[in-house]
């Protein structure tokens, strides 16, 4: 028989379904609101560490880039001569410091040619037209040719340097010192004759050294100003006829040997600085650089003492002109053998326009101060017979020797033939196959 279920006469409690059910979800919420909260915390480090990382990297990018640009880069080498190496910084050293020579240069000149009371128009046509300074004007307009010439310049360096250090050539700080007195044009041994008489002297004009060749156009020469004087008025009279005692003048004061030299240390310190802040450079840089000028003056003088330059030279009293092309050339040896005179045809045709205003004149020079191949023909050409043509460098010349005989230098045709000697020297010294000259073409990169 079956058993049955006993129960009791009361109703049954119903259980709060609904109450049991907000409770069982209240531990559900409260662990989806902590799981939104970790996740925004989350997203929040996450782009917290983005942050760091994308800064991390945006300053090992300007870490690399500073040290590539101002440790890797500058320290390329830009020239190797025999393994020693000149890398791009030094390079750019140079290079501004040349710029600056040359803006300085031009600038005294510029100067100097408004001085004679020269318009800007003038100025520039005569700076364009006459070496050395259309080379400077070019070299600044085209930075590539400045830089070229810097290479060259280093180069030279280098080699002068390893040559000296070979024949036991060396300076010491008197010949710097000698060197830097050169470049400010300064003669250490005047001051000893700083006291003068006060009546002025007569300034002395320079001799011109005549060449195959002068500037494409003649020298401007400055036409002096007139003095204005004094329009005659009657008051101006009436005041002239009363004694007036008139002040004595006071007689120009003489420098004396200490402010002669105070004021060439100013005159240094004053360069020092203007190339330190134009041409971004340190005195070091400086120093080095007379230094250089010094070592360069000390192989000069050996390779002169080497050659034994004669202290005699063939002087000539030469006329020429000078054309374009041989058959230009033909054209004046046709004039000159019809009767056509030589002057009235070098100032007709010749394009050595500065002689040629001279009918063709040279003057008297040491044959050696042209270019070998005009010297050749100077030296062979019989008195007074037309020779040519004659090519050169310039073109095609047709020469007359009218006079020849041999002299003793002077100084400065001396100094003349060793800068001649050293060039000569340089050149070929510097073509000898067993000197290896490496150039890179980085250094392009660097002429701005």
């Amino acid at each position: 028989m079956a058993k049955k279920r006993q129960t009791t006469g009361t109703p049954k409690r119903r259980k709060n379904i609904a109450a049991e059910g907000s409770e069982q979800n209240q531990p559900k919420k409260a662990a989806e609101y902590r799981s939104r909260a970790e996740r925004e915390a989350e997203i929040q480090r996450l782009i917290v560490r983005i942050t760091i990382a994308a800064l991390v990297i945006i300053a090992v990018i300007v870490a690399v880039t500073f040290v590539i640009d101002r440790v890797v880069l500058p320290s390329q080498a830009v020239v190797t001569v025999n393994g020693e190496t000149v890398t791009v910084r030094e390079f750019q050293e140079r290079f501004r410091f040349e710029r600056l020579r040359i803006n300085q240069q031009l600038n005294n000149v510029v100067n100097q040619l408004r001085s004679f009371g020269m318009d800007d128009n003038q100025i520039f046509q005569q700076l364009q037209q006459q070496p050395p300074y259309s080379d400077w004007l070019n070299e600044l307009n085209f930075p590539d040719q400045l830089g070229q010439r810097v290479i060259n310049d280093i180069i030279d360096d280098l080699l002068i340097e390893q040559y000296a250090e070979a024949n036991g050539i060396t300076v010491d700080e008197e010949a710097i010192e000698n060197a830097r007195s050169a470049f400010f044009n300064f003669e250490p041994t005047a001051t000893a004759l700083a006291v003068r008489d006060l009546e002025p002297t007569e300034t002395p004009i320079p001799t011109e050294t005549p060449t195959p060749y002068v500037s494409p156009t003649p020298t401007s020469t400055p036409t002096p100003t007139a003095t204005p004087e004094a329009e005659a008025t009657a008051e101006a009279t009436a005041e002239a006829t009363e004694a007036v005692e008139l002040p004595t003048p006071l007689p120009t004061p003489t420098l004396s040997a200490e402010q002669i030299l105070e004021d060439y240390q100013s005159l240094v310190d004053s360069y020092n600085q203007l190339v330190r802040s134009g041409a971004d450079v340190d005195q070091a840089f400086i120093d080095d650089f007379f230094r250089r000028l010094a070592l360069r003056e000390a192989v000069r003088e050996a390779i002169a003492d080497s050659q034994e330059i004669s202290t005699n030279a063939i002087w000539a009293n030469v006329r020429h002109i000078l054309v374009e092309t041989e058959e230009e050339a033909q054209d004046v040896l046709d004039a000159l053998a019809a009767g056509e005179s030589f002057a009235s045809l070098a100032q007709a045709v010749s394009q050595d326009t500065g002689s040629g205003a001279r009918g063709g004149e040279l003057g008297w020079a040491p044959i050696d101060n042209y270019v070998e191949e005009f010297a050749n023909a100077v030296a062979e050409a019989p008195i007074g017979e037309i020779v040519g043509p004659v090519q050169t460098q310039f073109g095609y010349h047709i020469i007359q020797v009218r006079a020849r005989e041999e002299r003793e230098r002077d100084e400065i045709d001396m100094e003349t033939a060793k800068d001649r000697a050293f060039s000569e020297w340089l050149q070929a010294f510097r073509d000898d196959p067993s000197n290896e000259i490496e150039i890179s073409d980085i250094w392009l990169n660097y002429t701005s």
